[in-house]
């Protein structure tokens, strides 16, 4: 389904309602400039010229989620145009890291932009790119971060029609063990009574392990220091000890913290582990793949292309070797490969890139991953 692009008609409305009344201003504090009304004008007429401008798409997204209006002064112009925006993401590119992004979810009922409407035909979208990707996990589990919230059955599907195009996927496991742990602490009887059946009737040591790891961690965090029941903590251990029975020589499975490593990483506001001491015998530093990694990166600074190798016409990627701090600043970049005029910038940028700080048992740990700029800039 190829959705039309925003129209001129539809660009002028934007544009009209682009800045928030005085009135109904709320003070924030803000750590980028909000672009005027000319640099929105210039961001769609790009999208307009080159639908695969996909920075100019994103920078749309963050500046529509920046000054969402009250419900009672949401636009139709402004709605259709970032909607227009969305599901271009889902169709074409859903297994991008900014597609999962909060800034492109579509509310049914309460939240910025809620329009029922518009989150069916969304989460319809995302529901037919999963099915038209059976084994790409990116595109997954991007649609699971958006079905997860309003949708848990879909989410559920997702994963499940996922493990059974590629048996051996825990990955996708691991994330339905996950997705039953927060079904069973949430408020929905139907989806707690769903869940427990669902994992006592289950013989996938992954989905066990996962659920039996998750579970303790999301309650403690999700608790704000309130003593969480026992019986979450009774249920955890016996779905452990289950995923134990059945794959007694499985090292992911057999170690103190099952399968978290496929879902601490890139959750996005999907929850975290709780802020508990880390044990001696962990490690401080983990590494981890730069496409896993590349999903908790929260502020990304393009590189500027050196004069000199514009002039020269050189492009290509530089490679880089990067530790990421506790607190997901970047501590350390190494050179890996790249051309000479273009490797400076690349660490500059790179420098201040900003990412989610990754939990491991509970606890922030260092990161060691590779990232790859590219010339020119996307």
């Amino acid at each position: 389904m190829a959705m039309p692009q925003v129209t001129m008609a539809l660009l002028a409305g934007i544009l009209g309602a682009s800045v928030l009344p005085a009135q109904s201003a709320t003070a924030v504090i803000r750590s980028r400039p909000m672009p005027s009304p000319q640099v929105i004008e210039n961001l769609e007429l790009q999208v307009l010229q080159n639908p695969e401008d996909l920075q100019a798409r994103f920078s749309l997204l963050q500046f529509y989620w920046d000054t969402a209006p009250s419900a009672s002064r949401v636009d139709s112009g402004r709605r259709s145009a970032r909607l227009e925006h969305i599901l271009y993401l889902v169709e074409h590119h859903p297994e991008a890291t900014m597609s999962g992004f909060k800034l492109a979810y579509v509310y049914r009922a309460n939240g910025p932009y809620a329009n029922a409407a518009d989150h069916d035909e969304v989460r319809d979208q995302w529901i037919e790119s999963a099915q038209s990707h059976p084994r790409d996990n990116a595109v997954a589990l991007n649609a699971v971060k958006f079905l997860e919230v309003e949708d848990r059955d879909d989410a559920e599907q997702v994963l499940r029609r996922a493990m059974a195009a590629d048996a051996g996927n825990r990955e996708m496991a691991a994330n339905l063990g996950f997705l039953y742990a927060m079904e069973i602490l949430g408020n929905d009887p139907d989806l707690v009574q769903h869940a427990q059946n669902e994992l006592e009737q289950s013989f996938n040591a992954i989905v066990l392990a996962a659920a039996g790891t998750a579970l303790p961690n999301l309650a403690v965090h999700g608790s704000g220091g309130r003593i969480v029941d026992e019986k979450i903590f009774d249920l955890a251990n016996g779905l452990s000890a289950r995923a134990r029975q059945l794959a007694p020589d499985d090292p992911d499975i057999q170690g103190p913290m099952p399968l978290i490593k496929y879902f601490v990483a890139g959750q996005d506001g999907r929850g975290a582990s709780p802020p508990s001491p880390q044990p001696a015998s962990a490690p401080s530093r983990i590494k981890v793949g730069e496409n896993v990694q590349a999903m908790n990166l929260i502020r990304k600074t393009q590189p500027q292309y050196p004069e000199a190798a514009r002039t020269a016409g050189i492009t290509g990627d530089v490679r880089l070797s990067v530790i990421i701090g506790r607190d997901g600043t970047v501590q350390n970049v190494q050179l890996i490969s790249g051309h000479p005029l273009l490797v400076q910038a690349a660490v500059e940028a790179v420098e201040n890139w900003l990412y989610k700080p990754t939990l491991l048992n509970g606890a922030p740990v260092e990161v060691a991953t590779t990232v790859t700029v590219s010339f020119p800039p996307n």
